[in-house]
């Protein structure tokens, strides 16, 4: 009875480093994924539309976020965009009463993979993290 008690210990804290691996192999691999930017509210205002684009010498693409995003909210993006060779993703904010604002997300990429974060701030400030590629 204690040997099966064991066992089970061990097959349960086996099974419980797996998950935590797993979920670290997740979070590790995050950067080389698709595109996937954050979008923080600290405005006042909502924002109405988000428009994502990729711009290089070849052209560019555009993907349009027409989900509300309220004051105070976020909402987490993956724009559907295409880009042949290297380029810039930028993004434009349009808010309820139609103002709008620009902010560049990934100065610099090859693959439109990695993660960045914008936060917009009631002083009117945009601070971009990202880490794209």
């Amino acid at each position: 009875m204690k040997l099966l008690k064991r066992l089970m210990l061990v097959y349960l804290s086996i099974a419980v480093l797996l998950v935590l691996l797993i979920l670290w192999g997740v979070k590790l691999m995050e950067p080389f994924g698709p595109l996937r930017v954050t979008v923080v509210n600290e405005t006042s205002a909502d924002l109405v539309t988000v428009e994502t684009s990729a711009v290089s010498s070849s052209g560019s693409s555009k993907h349009f976020y027409r989900q509300r995003i309220e004051a105070g909210q976020n909402a987490r993006i993956r724009p559907e965009l295409s880009l042949t060779g290297e380029g810039g993703v930028y993004q434009k904010f349009v808010f309820d009463g139609g103002e709008t604002r620009e902010a560049v997300v990934c100065g610099y990429t090859e693959s439109l993979s990695g993660t960045a974060t914008v936060t917009l701030r009631a002083d009117g400030r945009i601070e971009v993290e990202q880490s794209c590629s």
